[in-house]
Protein backbone atom coordinates (compact mmCIF):
# COMPACT_ATOMS: atom_id res chain seq x y z
CA UNK A 1 0.00 0.00 0.00
CA UNK A 2 1.16 3.52 -0.94
CA UNK A 3 1.75 6.00 1.78
CA UNK A 4 1.45 9.63 1.69
CA UNK A 5 4.62 11.64 2.77
CA UNK A 6 4.02 14.96 3.38
CA UNK A 7 7.03 17.28 3.23
CA UNK A 8 7.49 19.17 6.86
CA UNK A 9 7.16 22.48 5.10
CA UNK A 10 3.85 21.29 3.91
CA UNK A 11 2.54 19.87 7.02
CA UNK A 12 3.81 23.12 9.23
CA UNK A 13 2.12 25.51 6.94
CA UNK A 14 -1.58 22.94 7.24
CA UNK A 15 -0.82 23.21 10.68
CA UNK A 16 -1.29 27.05 10.62
CA UNK A 17 -4.07 27.45 8.61
CA UNK A 18 -5.74 25.78 10.43
CA UNK A 19 -4.97 27.48 13.46
CA UNK A 20 -6.29 30.83 11.61
CA UNK A 21 -9.27 29.26 11.19
CA UNK A 22 -10.00 27.51 14.31
CA UNK A 23 -12.89 28.89 16.52
CA UNK A 24 -12.13 30.44 20.16
CA UNK A 25 -12.85 29.01 22.96
CA UNK A 26 -16.11 29.29 24.84
CA UNK A 27 -15.56 30.30 28.15
CA UNK A 28 -18.09 28.59 30.54
CA UNK A 29 -21.15 31.13 31.74
CA UNK A 30 -21.93 31.16 35.50
CA UNK A 31 -25.51 29.56 35.96
CA UNK A 32 -27.19 32.91 37.83
CA UNK A 33 -28.28 36.20 35.39
CA UNK A 34 -27.44 37.40 38.32
CA UNK A 35 -23.82 36.82 38.90
CA UNK A 36 -20.55 38.76 37.08
CA UNK A 37 -19.69 37.45 34.28
CA UNK A 38 -23.21 35.70 33.06
CA UNK A 39 -24.93 36.99 29.64
CA UNK A 40 -27.74 38.64 29.92
CA UNK A 41 -30.85 36.48 29.20
CA UNK A 42 -32.91 36.23 25.71
CA UNK A 43 -35.75 37.76 25.23
CA UNK A 44 -38.06 39.35 22.98
CA UNK A 45 -40.74 42.25 23.96
CA UNK A 46 -42.33 44.98 22.47
CA UNK A 47 -40.75 48.74 23.21
CA UNK A 48 -44.05 50.74 23.81
CA UNK A 49 -41.84 54.14 24.18
CA UNK A 50 -43.37 56.71 20.99
CA UNK A 51 -39.93 58.06 21.57
CA UNK A 52 -37.78 55.06 20.46
CA UNK A 53 -36.32 54.75 17.42
CA UNK A 54 -37.88 50.82 17.22
CA UNK A 55 -41.48 51.74 18.83
CA UNK A 56 -43.92 48.99 18.51
CA UNK A 57 -41.42 46.26 17.83
CA UNK A 58 -40.86 43.16 19.36
CA UNK A 59 -36.91 43.01 19.70
CA UNK A 60 -34.55 42.26 22.65
CA UNK A 61 -31.24 43.18 24.88
CA UNK A 62 -28.99 41.83 21.88
CA UNK A 63 -30.17 45.26 20.32
CA UNK A 64 -27.59 46.95 22.53
CA UNK A 65 -25.02 45.02 21.92
CA UNK A 66 -21.87 47.13 21.28
CA UNK A 67 -22.37 49.96 24.27
CA UNK A 68 -22.59 49.55 28.42
CA UNK A 69 -26.19 48.70 28.90
CA UNK A 70 -28.49 49.92 32.24
CA UNK A 71 -31.77 47.64 32.83
CA UNK A 72 -33.67 48.32 35.51
CA UNK A 73 -36.81 46.21 36.01
CA UNK A 74 -39.88 48.70 37.53
CA UNK A 75 -43.89 48.66 37.56
CA UNK A 76 -45.89 51.97 35.79
CA UNK A 77 -48.21 51.42 38.75
CA UNK A 78 -45.68 52.34 41.11
CA UNK A 79 -44.71 55.45 42.70
CA UNK A 80 -41.46 54.94 43.51
CA UNK A 81 -40.47 53.26 40.22
CA UNK A 82 -41.98 56.99 38.27
CA UNK A 83 -39.20 58.65 40.71
CA UNK A 84 -36.39 56.01 39.63
CA UNK A 85 -37.28 56.10 36.21
CA UNK A 86 -36.85 59.89 35.71
CA UNK A 87 -33.43 59.98 37.97
CA UNK A 88 -32.63 57.16 34.76
CA UNK A 89 -33.86 59.98 32.23
CA UNK A 90 -31.33 62.45 33.99
CA UNK A 91 -28.38 60.56 34.43
CA UNK A 92 -29.00 59.86 30.84
CA UNK A 93 -28.68 63.46 29.60
CA UNK A 94 -25.69 63.69 32.19
CA UNK A 95 -23.91 61.00 30.49
CA UNK A 96 -24.85 62.58 26.70
CA UNK A 97 -23.79 65.50 27.72
CA UNK A 98 -20.05 64.34 28.87
CA UNK A 99 -20.39 62.38 25.25
CA UNK A 100 -20.45 58.89 27.11
CA UNK A 101 -22.84 56.43 25.51
CA UNK A 102 -24.59 54.14 27.45
CA UNK A 103 -28.23 52.45 26.91
CA UNK A 104 -30.91 53.08 29.18
CA UNK A 105 -33.39 50.20 28.97
CA UNK A 106 -36.42 49.61 31.82
CA UNK A 107 -38.71 45.93 31.68
CA UNK A 108 -42.25 47.02 32.62
CA UNK A 109 -44.20 44.50 35.25
CA UNK A 110 -46.51 42.44 33.22
CA UNK A 111 -49.41 43.45 35.31
CA UNK A 112 -48.51 46.89 34.88
CA UNK A 113 -49.93 47.29 30.81
CA UNK A 114 -52.27 49.42 31.17
CA UNK A 115 -50.58 52.72 32.26
CA UNK A 116 -47.65 52.46 30.47
CA UNK A 117 -48.48 56.42 29.73
CA UNK A 118 -46.92 56.75 33.32
CA UNK A 119 -43.20 55.64 32.24
CA UNK A 120 -43.62 57.33 28.36
CA UNK A 121 -44.28 60.99 29.33
CA UNK A 122 -40.40 60.77 32.22
CA UNK A 123 -38.04 59.19 29.81
CA UNK A 124 -36.89 58.58 26.21
CA UNK A 125 -35.41 55.60 26.40
CA UNK A 126 -36.51 52.35 25.07
CA UNK A 127 -39.24 50.77 27.64
CA UNK A 128 -40.20 46.53 27.01
CA UNK A 129 -43.46 45.70 28.19
CA UNK A 130 -43.28 42.30 29.76
CA UNK A 131 -45.82 39.42 29.41
CA UNK A 132 -46.47 36.24 31.26
CA UNK A 133 -45.75 34.45 28.02
CA UNK A 134 -42.08 35.75 28.48
CA UNK A 135 -41.12 36.70 31.72
CA UNK A 136 -38.28 38.60 31.16
CA UNK A 137 -38.65 39.00 34.81
CA UNK A 138 -38.35 35.46 35.57
CA UNK A 139 -35.30 35.21 32.79
CA UNK A 140 -33.57 38.12 34.61
CA UNK A 141 -34.15 35.98 38.27
CA UNK A 142 -35.28 39.26 39.38
CA UNK A 143 -38.02 41.68 41.44
CA UNK A 144 -39.04 45.16 40.80
CA UNK A 145 -36.24 47.41 41.48
CA UNK A 146 -33.32 45.37 40.34
CA UNK A 147 -30.92 46.90 38.65
CA UNK A 148 -28.51 45.25 36.16
CA UNK A 149 -25.38 46.58 34.29
CA UNK A 150 -24.09 45.05 31.25
CA UNK A 151 -20.81 45.76 28.99
CA UNK A 152 -20.85 45.94 25.44
CA UNK A 153 -20.43 42.03 25.23
CA UNK A 154 -23.55 41.83 26.99
CA UNK A 155 -22.36 40.39 30.26
CA UNK A 156 -23.21 41.54 33.71
CA UNK A 157 -20.57 43.77 35.44
CA UNK A 158 -23.09 44.61 38.20
CA UNK A 159 -25.89 43.92 39.81
CA UNK A 160 -27.92 46.28 42.17
CA UNK A 161 -30.80 44.34 44.22
CA UNK A 162 -33.37 46.17 45.51
CA UNK A 163 -32.57 47.44 49.34
CA UNK A 164 -29.34 45.29 49.07
CA UNK A 165 -26.42 46.12 50.65
CA UNK A 166 -25.30 48.84 48.41
CA UNK A 167 -27.82 52.12 47.85
CA UNK A 168 -29.35 52.04 44.38
CA UNK A 169 -32.32 54.61 45.00
CA UNK A 170 -31.72 56.69 42.55
CA UNK A 171 -33.52 59.50 44.07
CA UNK A 172 -30.52 59.85 46.50
CA UNK A 173 -27.23 60.78 46.35
CA UNK A 174 -25.52 58.08 47.49
CA UNK A 175 -27.62 55.78 44.98
CA UNK A 176 -27.28 58.07 42.22
CA UNK A 177 -23.39 57.85 42.72
CA UNK A 178 -22.92 54.03 42.93
CA UNK A 179 -25.24 53.10 40.01
CA UNK A 180 -23.66 56.24 38.05
CA UNK A 181 -20.25 54.60 39.17
CA UNK A 182 -21.19 50.86 38.13
CA UNK A 183 -22.42 51.89 34.78
CA UNK A 184 -18.88 54.11 34.05
CA UNK A 185 -16.54 50.72 35.44
CA UNK A 186 -18.65 48.61 32.77
CA UNK A 187 -16.88 48.88 29.80
CA UNK A 188 -14.85 46.10 28.40
CA UNK A 189 -10.90 45.79 28.83
CA UNK A 190 -9.91 44.68 25.83
CA UNK A 191 -6.92 42.01 26.35
CA UNK A 192 -4.10 40.63 24.44
CA UNK A 193 -2.23 37.48 24.87
CA UNK A 194 0.54 35.49 22.89
CA UNK A 195 0.59 32.56 23.37
CA UNK A 196 3.12 31.51 21.04
CA UNK A 197 5.70 33.24 19.18
CA UNK A 198 3.14 33.28 16.41
CA UNK A 199 -0.20 33.12 17.78
CA UNK A 200 -1.82 36.93 19.02
CA UNK A 201 -5.67 36.91 20.75
CA UNK A 202 -6.82 39.06 21.31
CA UNK A 203 -10.02 39.26 23.91
CA UNK A 204 -12.32 42.22 22.71
CA UNK A 205 -15.31 43.61 21.30
CA UNK A 206 -16.93 42.55 18.15
CA UNK A 207 -17.22 45.22 15.58
CA UNK A 208 -14.64 47.61 16.85
CA UNK A 209 -11.11 47.79 15.45
CA UNK A 210 -7.93 46.85 17.03
CA UNK A 211 -3.74 48.15 15.83
CA UNK A 212 -1.61 45.26 16.92
CA UNK A 213 2.23 46.55 17.64
CA UNK A 214 4.89 44.81 18.15
CA UNK A 215 8.63 44.87 19.37
CA UNK A 216 12.02 42.76 19.94
CA UNK A 217 12.71 44.40 22.93
CA UNK A 218 11.24 45.00 26.01
CA UNK A 219 14.45 47.39 27.47
CA UNK A 220 14.38 51.30 27.97
CA UNK A 221 14.84 51.06 23.92
CA UNK A 222 11.98 49.32 23.09
CA UNK A 223 10.34 50.39 19.63
CA UNK A 224 6.78 49.17 18.90
CA UNK A 225 6.18 49.18 15.32
CA UNK A 226 2.83 48.70 13.79
CA UNK A 227 1.69 45.27 12.59
CA UNK A 228 -1.87 44.87 11.60
CA UNK A 229 -4.79 46.48 12.10
CA UNK A 230 -7.96 44.70 12.42
CA UNK A 231 -11.70 44.90 12.36
CA UNK A 232 -12.87 42.24 14.54
CA UNK A 233 -15.99 40.02 13.79
CA UNK A 234 -16.16 38.10 17.17
CA UNK A 235 -15.25 38.77 21.02
CA UNK A 236 -12.29 36.70 20.62
CA UNK A 237 -9.81 37.08 17.34
CA UNK A 238 -6.37 35.27 16.42
CA UNK A 239 -4.27 36.59 14.45
CA UNK A 240 -1.04 34.76 13.37
CA UNK A 241 2.12 37.20 12.91
CA UNK A 242 3.15 35.08 9.39
CA UNK A 243 6.71 37.01 9.67
CA UNK A 244 7.71 36.15 13.05
CA UNK A 245 7.16 32.17 12.63
CA UNK A 246 9.22 32.50 9.03
CA UNK A 247 11.96 34.52 10.63
CA UNK A 248 12.10 32.73 13.78
CA UNK A 249 11.94 35.47 15.92
CA UNK A 250 10.81 36.90 19.39
CA UNK A 251 8.49 38.89 19.36
CA UNK A 252 6.00 41.21 22.37
CA UNK A 253 3.03 42.71 21.52
CA UNK A 254 0.42 44.94 22.72
CA UNK A 255 -2.72 46.40 21.27
CA UNK A 256 -4.48 49.86 20.71
CA UNK A 257 -8.33 50.29 20.10
CA UNK A 258 -8.56 52.41 16.70
CA UNK A 259 -11.45 55.37 17.66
Amino acid sequence: MNRLIVPRCLAAAMMLATALVAPSRTLAQPESPKKPGSPWPEWKLTDFQPKSPRFNETYGLEHFRGRVTFVALLATWCGFCKTQIEKMEEMRKEFAANRIKVNFVVVNVASGESEQNEFTSRCSFPLFQDTELVDAFGLHQGGKDDYYIYNERGELTDFFPFRGTRASDLASPEGYANLKQAILDAPFQSRLSAETVAAVTIDGVAGRTYRIDYSEDLGDNKNWKPLKTVTIDADQFIYIDLEATRLRKQRFYRIEEVP
